[in-house]
């Protein structure tokens, strides 16, 4: 009895295990001279550029056969991105006091306010102010939004642009901007060291700066038209009187109050503004660290009555302006803990170097030995080459078509796991650093087609793999700075054949395991029965 209960038991175990087997689907792997018929193979990439505006960016490809493609656009697309590789979105002026045409009060730097929304600024004489470093802050402070032309006299594209430009210079009047806006330029030959401290990397370019603030900056990307310029002053105008009109936040930016005046630190400055405006001011300016203003006055700002006189203090400690409060009661401060949350702008900045660029896309290309190559140069622009960094990141980058939902639900689990693996995504999450600017890089690619032959479905799957050697070196003065991807394709290929047990074989498997088992209990019972007559015989 126990020896046919492990029998059975025995029996269903390996009919188990043969079925598994039968119903699982393996693969079998041969290598074979690549037979597709497909002539183009489609390129993926993605990849980040920490030092390059978009302006500056071209897409080209060539290959062994003659084909040369230049700035290539179709599904490329561009981010601009900032020091923190963020996204930009449109700019926007720091947000500071409210406009009234019927108050005749100003503030000490008068670029805070404007005495008349609807009186449009006289025309200029000098359409377009020449700028060097010896006057370019003391202009910009002179006016609310100032639109600067970097150019170089030697420069083809700069002679183009000056006729367009001062017939933009002209019409900027007729736009009747409720302050001052005015167009200048700057002579990159003349002052060297100032454009370079600037970071200019091409010429022409054309940045707007407000309200006298010579770091941060919104660059002019349009087309060099009367136009675009033109179109692009206004919306910077429509930002700068919406951004420029206070709103209370609640939590923007969080204040303990005292009793006393502040004596420690500077003015940033003073202005008659309510309270609510001196917070709004204060908390989206990361240099102030609080105000303080007579606390009589302190329910002023409402229609008729006079607002107080606000001073602004900072940069301070907090420890250091609460130490600072003394005893007198006629006065209140508010003390920053939090800057309030702003949204990310389009400005560049000087503090945080130039901008970068995330391009991502994909394109066709022939299946024979081409290069890919992301051009840090722009057609529209003559560039300062020793001067451009190609430190990049290499976000993705990988060859032939998505897979679909249904495709990679036809692969078993190994083969998912080997199509994700490095040897598919080499290049992908690596940096790639220049140290000095006016370096190239080159990526080698060797690149190896995979084929998923499927069962009872004529559809393959083709996949592509590829080892990969990179370098960098100096950009030779003949050639411009550019990130090269070199691929070259093996004629062989890697073939994986899904299989699976045949019917027969799984018939012919499981007859041979009852067969066995069951003579296996036979002669394992025969056996005992031997053994148990010699003994009872040898005991009588």
């Amino acid at each position: 009895m126990v020896i046919s209960a492990a029998g059975t038991l025995l029996l269903v175990v390996l009919f188990v295990l043969q079925l598994q087997d039968y119903l699982a689907v393996g693969s079998h792997t041969t290598l074979v001279v690549d037979e597709l018929i497909d002539d183009t193979l489609r390129v993926n990439f993605n990849v980040t550029l920490h030092e390059v505006p978009c302006d500056y960016l071209s897409v080209d490809v060539s290959d062994l056969t003659g084909i040369v493609r230049h700035n290539i656009s179709k599904d490329i697309l561009k981010w601009r991105l900032n020091h923190r590789q963020d996204v930009l979105g449109d700019s926007m002026a720091v947000a500071v006091k409210e406009a009234q045409a019927d108050s005749p009060e100003r503030h000490e730097n008068h670029d805070m306010f404007f005495e008349d929304d609807d009186e449009p600024e006289p025309a200029d004489s000098n359409l377009s102010q020449p700028l060097g470093a010896h006057n370019f802050k003391e202009f910009l402070s002179q006016h609310e939004l100032t639109l600067v032309n970097f150019y170089a006299p030697w420069c083809v594209w700069c002679r183009r642009l000056e006729p367009v430009y001062l017939e933009a210079a002209h019409q900027v009047p007729s736009l009747h901007f409720h302050g001052h806006a005015r167009l200048s330029q700057v002579d990159c030959v003349e002052h060297q060291q100032f454009c370079a401290k600037n970071m200019i990397r091409a010429y022409p370019t054309l940045r707007m700066f407000k309200d006298g603030n010579d770091v941060e900056f919104e660059a002019f990307s349009g087309s060099r038209t009367v136009h675009d310029i033109i179109e692009f002053i206004q919306k910077q105008m429509d930002a700068y009187k919406k951004s420029h009109h206070v709103i209370r936040k609640d939590l923007a930016a969080r204040f303990t109050v005292s009793h006393g005046a502040l004596t420690a630190g500077n003015d940033l400055y003073r202005a008659k503004m309510s309270v609510n405006e001196a917070a709004t001011y204060c908390g989206s300016n990361k240099d102030c660290a609080g105000f303080t203003w007579s606390s009589h006055d302190k329910d002023g700002g409402k229609e008729g009555e006079e607002k107080p006189l606000v001073y602004f203090k900072g940069p301070l400690s907090l420890e250091t302006l609460k130490g600072s409060v003394n005893g007198d009661q006629s006065w209140s401060s508010y003390l920053k803990l939090n800057n309030a949350t702003a949204p990310d702008s389009a400005a560049g900045s000087l503090a945080h170097g130039p901008e970068g660029c995330r391009i991502a896309g994909h394109l066709s290309v022939r299946k024979v030995p081409g290069t890919l190559k992301l051009l840090l140069h722009s057609a529209d622009h003559d560039h300062e080459d020793h001067l451009i960094n190609s430190t990049h990141a290499i976000n993705e980058f990988w060859f032939g078509e998505p897979l679909s939902p249904y495709q990679q639900s036809r692969l078993n689990a190994v083969d998912r796991a080997e199509l994700a693996s490095p040897t598919s995504h080499r290049l992908e999450g690596l940096p790639f650093s220049s140290l000095v600017a006016g370096h190239s890089h080159v990526h080698y690619l060797k690149v190896v087609t995979r084929v998923q032959k499927h069962l009872r479905d004529p559809h393959d799957t083709v996949v592509y793999k590829y080892t990969v050697h990179s370098n960098k070196f100096a950009a030779p003065e003949s050639e411009y700075p550019a990130i090269a991807f070199q691929y070259d394709l093996s004629p062989i290929s890697i073939v994986v054949q899904q299989t699976r047990m045949p019917a027969y074989q799984f018939l012919t498997s499981s007859c041979a395991i009852i067969g066995g088992v069951f003579t296996v209990i036979g002669l394992v019972e025969a056996i005992i029965h031997h053994v148990g007559s010699q003994v009872f015989k040898k005991e009588i």
